[in-house]
């Protein structure tokens, strides 16, 4: 049994680009801790962000549950496109640092450093800082939610997620708010698209159905 933890800018984005992966940890009875940066009130600015926020947290938790877990998944709370300001202000890295030694994971799983979203970098980049800072020793594992022509140079981890993809689908089916056309997250379905023809693409290159790929950071 294994202790996994994973950091995600937005409540989606691990879903979009591992959700198969998580799934077969739960299967296999790791325990799986999330861990979220924002609520993402920016998503839908015409309506109340206590609204988006609940949504959204419900949204993660059916995910969650979707991949066979129970829900838990923790928020930080914070800004979007003001991470860096907003983890040092809540002085999270110390928090964060304090909770990962008590988990011990075996895997962390954070969004590519040189991904697209700045909230996505932002969040990888506070993680590792804060690991290094601490001088935690745990294999770091990247995952991209955007197409990126220039993944790093790192060794690759290729997970067959054959077997689970139907619980990869529900999951990111679980954001109704952001899989929708008449939302501005409509770029949402373009990456719903983007991520099933990629696994599928990296299955058929290895003779299975589907693969999820991870670059090992640390």
């Amino acid at each position: 049994m294994a202790t996994i933890v994973i950091f995600a800018a937005h409540n989606d984005d691990h879903a979009l680009a591992m959700g198969a992966t998580i799934a077969k940890h739960y299967k296999e009875k790791d325990k799986v801790h999330t861990f979220i940066g924002s609520f993402g009130e920016l998503s839908h600015p015409h309506f109340k962000p206590e609204v988006i926020r609940k949504t959204r947290v419900k949204e993660a938790q059916r995910a969650d549950r979707a991949y066979g877990g129970k829900g838990h998944v923790q928020f930080l709370g914070l800004k979007e496109f003001s991470f860096e300001e907003e983890f040092k202000r809540k002085k999270l890295d110390t928090q964060l640092v304090k909770k990962i030694r008590k988990l011990k994971p075996t895997k962390i799983y954070i969004p590519g450093e040189n991904e697209l979203h700045p909230d996505h970098r932002a969040i990888a980049k506070l993680v590792l800082k804060a690991l290094d800072k601490a001088k935690l020793k745990y294999e770091v594992y990247a995952y991209y939610t955007y197409p990126n022509l220039h993944h790093p140079k790192k060794a690759k981890m290729v997970v067959d997620v054959s077997g689970f993809y139907r619980k990869k689908v529900d999951g990111i089916n679980a954001f109704k708010s952001q899989i929708h056309i008449f939302t501005h997250a409509f770029g949402n379905n373009i990456l719903y698209v983007y991520q099933l023809s990629r696994n599928w693409l990296q299955g058929f290159l290895r003779g299975t159905r589907f693969v999820e790929t991870f670059y090992k950071l640390r």
